[in-house]
């Protein structure tokens, strides 16, 4: 009876432990999911924008902490056995990818569902201790940690935190799927709300699924916060292994961590130098998925690396399935991390390496496969980008249910003429100039650092730390991570794709660390011929100094200025993002809009760049503004835009699209702006003003109303004739005409930047 009576408090004591654990987080969840918080953001900011900063500062340990409580529950599950942190953190998020996307397919994506397995996870993660390593505090150690949290904080704050509304691409493409799947609980599309390209690229990314369950889209953002960390922690690892510090003697290898931390921390804040100097790693769109994508890749270097153990295969498997199962396009660079790890391990002998890089590159084929098969059962298309490669194979009747593939045309007749030759000139003499900057400095430090040692002996020497010249240690890693880079920028500066671009920043995050591996690899040939040189007891030190020197310079020349030009402390303190420095959207037209047309859809005609915070707002009701190629109106493309202004009228009818936007002043007109419908003659005997404003015209059906007038006619039409015109003289031949009458493309480059004359119709 006695025990009875003290087991029981304890079990309440542990309890209310646990709930008070949990409590941030869940008041955290609340504020983040009150209604009209989006309105509230823009619009009004103060103490709303207050408290959502303050939850996402506190709710984001928590989203990291169930990432790797995942990684560990993976482990435990599957190889009973421990894992290094980073490890978890990855194979965590290579398991929620998985599970979410699972989930979603089941149509499981329920907020007590998701909620109750995740809380499951952490009260399972609970019941083990964890114990941090001790690490001996020095203030060379002290010194870094603190650059590194000032980094974080700044990032966090200005890229994680403030919603990017700067995007076009955020706005009308990962944010809307994401509150699409938060509304009907799987990765299935709405018929009313065919996003097919959203859903294309976002319905393999089970990890922002899971998360948005229960969270607004803004979390995509703190996704991507945690991937940044997690692209610092292996720089930190990959410093560990491939730099032979240990090897220029002992004062060195004491220097091992803050120099790794150093390297870590400068990669982060590391500028784009090449073809000219922009900000690197943290300008990625923390909105979409490249993050998520360039963290793996990073990661799957550092398992080919180092001496592979059973968790290293369990890691590549998973993570290498799941990365190419959330998009498949990039999966090349897996093939180059794998076959770069095949053959440095064969070289050495390792058989169990040469495993793992191989299951790396079979882990990656097999979530490719299931990518493009999944896409082609559901959409009737693999994959739309390249477009160009899987038009043959798609399935026209499949698709024609969620899009029209003569719009896919179109983008490829109007873009394709902007990629640049493969393997140009220009690209491939940036990637030897960029090449040799790194060699240049990678020997300027290595001098530099030869010409400290020299002086340190001198003035302080050490006999004890002379010590016999050991083998040279395997530079397996260090050519790794190198040949990478260089592969990786190679294809960056030569072929013309954006995504690419974008997704390539991520190597910049390596250029420090290779760069210091060069010149180390250089120190140890000099120490193995004059060993004696490199006895001395500060020189280490004054690296370690000029390192911190560095970082802090590169943190506040590029994140940190960023930090201030953006008005992160001012959106932190209450202003509503209208007011924000870089901010050109304008919502207040679409909250015009609004109010004064009630639930009745609009189709912008024109000013699509102006229309973009319009598409998929939460500021409007579902389907208000209708999307250029995702919607119902585009995928009945055929009838409307290419059919008689008679099918038009009465498709458009059909679809309960009464309202139709002209931009005053814009020639930016697509698609179904360009319809027989239309057309001069056509206005005046269809259409009537309801609505004008400075701005704009909004046209409904004249129904017996007073026609439109003459001078709005002659406007709207004298708008249309000059975007065709503008588009004519920039491309050689008018894309929509082209696609309409079935005319071949002659290839022909003109003056592309005649398309700026679009939005001011100059």
């Amino acid at each position: 009876m006695g025990a009875a009576k003290v087991h029981l408090p304890t079990s309440l004591e542990a309890w209310l432990w646990r709930v008070l654990i949990f409590a941030p987080a869940a008041v955290s969840i609340w504020c983040l999911n009150r209604p009209d918080t989006y309105r509230a953001l823009v619009f009004e900011g103060g103490w709303v924008t207050r408290f959502n900063v303050i939850a996402w500062i506190i709710l984001t340990p928590y989203l990291g902490w169930l990432v790797m409580a995942t990684g560990r529950l993976t482990f435990s599950l599957i190889k009973h056995e421990s894992a290094r942190l980073v490890d978890e953190f990855f194979v965590g998020a290579a398991t929620l990818i998985l599970t979410g996307f699972g989930f979603g397919v089941l149509s499981l994506l329920y907020p007590q569902i998701v909620l109750g397995l995740s809380i499951a996870i952490l009260l399972w993660d609970m019941r083990s201790v964890w114990r941090p390593q001790k690490l001996a505090l020095a203030l060379p150690l002290i010194a870094t940690s603190l650059l590194g949290l000032w980094l974080l904080a700044t990032v966090f704050l200005d890229r994680a935190v403030i919603p990017d509304v700067i995007s076009t691409d955020v706005q009308q493409l990962y944010a809307p799927y994401l509150a699409e799947v938060a509304r009907n609980h799987s990765i299935w599309l709405a018929d009313d709300n065919p996003i097919f390209s959203d859903f294309e690229i976002g319905h393999g990314n089970g990890l922002h699924l899971w998360l948005a369950t229960f969270l607004p889209p803004h979390v995509a953002q703190i996704i991507s916060f945690l991937y940044f960390v997690g692209i610092g922690a292996v720089i930190f690892e990959l410093a560990r292994l491939i730099l032979p510090l240990q090897f220029l003697g002992r004062r060195w290898q004491a220097a091992t961590v803050p120099i790794a931390l150093g390297l870590a921390i400068l990669g982060l804040a590391w500028p784009r130098t090449m073809p000219s100097v922009t900000p690197g790693l943290h300008t990625m769109e923390f909105g979409k998925y490249h993050l998520q994508t360039a963290a793996f890749f990073v990661y799957f270097l550092l398992v080919v690396i180092r001496s592979s153990q059973d968790r290293d295969r369990l890691a590549a498997g998973i993570c290498a399935f799941a990365v190419a199962a959330s998009y498949p396009l990039y999966v090349a660079l897996v093939f180059l991390i794998s076959a770069l790890g095949v053959l440095a391990k064969a070289l050495q002998r390792d058989l169990s390496g040469v495993m793992t890089g191989a299951l790396l590159g079979v882990g990656a084929i097999a979530g490719c496969t299931l990518a493009f098969s999944f896409n082609y059962l559901y959409l009737g298309i693999p994959a739309t980008n390249p477009y160009s490669l899987f038009r043959s194979v798609a399935s026209v009747e499949r698709f024609s249910q969620f899009g029209s593939l003569d719009i896919l045309d179109y983008f490829v007749l109007a873009q394709s003429l902007e990629v640049s030759d493969f393997l140009g000139k220009a690209g491939l003499f940036a990637f030897f100039k960029q090449i040799k900057s790194v060699l240049l400095v990678a020997i300027l430090l290595a001098t530099t650092t030869l010409a400290v040692a020299f002086i340190d002996w001198k003035l302080f020497p050490d006999r004890s730390d002379i010590s016999k010249s050991r083998t040279l240690p395997n530079p397996a890693g260090a050519f790794i991570v190198i040949a990478y880079l260089a592969s990786v920028r190679l294809l960056d500066m030569t072929l013309n794709i954006p995504s690419l671009t974008r997704l390539s920043i991520h190597a910049t995050a390596l250029i420090p660390l290779a760069t210091v591996a060069i010149a180390c690899w250089g120190l140890l040939i000099v120490r193995r011929l004059t060993p004696i040189w490199f006895a001395g007891r500060h020189a280490p030190d004054v690296a370690v100094l000029a390192l911190l020197i560095a970082c802090a310079w590169t943190t506040a020349s590029y994140p940190w200025r960023s930090f201030r030009d953006d008005g992160a402390i001012a959106f932190a303190t209450g202003r509503p993002l209208r007011q924000m420095p870089r901010v050109e959207v304008d919502w207040q037209r679409c909250n015009v809009l609004q109010q004064s047309t009630g639930s009745d859809r609009i189709l912008p005609l024109n000013g699509y760049r102006a229309m973009v915070p319009c598409y998929f707002s939460p500021l409007l009701t579902r389907g208000k503004v209708i999307h250029t190629y995702q919607s119902d109106v585009a995928r009945n493309f055929e009838k409307i835009a290419l059919g008689t202004a008679d099918t038009a009228e009465s498709a458009l009818r059909a679809l309960k699209v009464n309202l139709f936007y002209v931009q005053k002043e814009n020639c930016d007109f697509w698609l179904n702006g360009f319809s027989d419908l239309f057309q001069k003659d056509e206005l005046a005997k269809r259409f009537t003003v309801r609505i004008e404003t400075p701005d704009y015209w909004l046209l409904t059906w004249q129904n017996g109303d007073q026609p439109m007038s003459p001078d709005a006619e002659t406007e709207i039409s004298t708008l249309r004739a000059r975007s065709k015109d503008i588009y004519r003289e920039a491309y050689g031949v008018e894309p929509f005409e082209a696609i309409k009458h079935r005319l071949p493309s002659n290839n022909t480059r003109r003056d592309l930047k005649l398309l700026e004359q679009l939005s001011k119709c100059r």
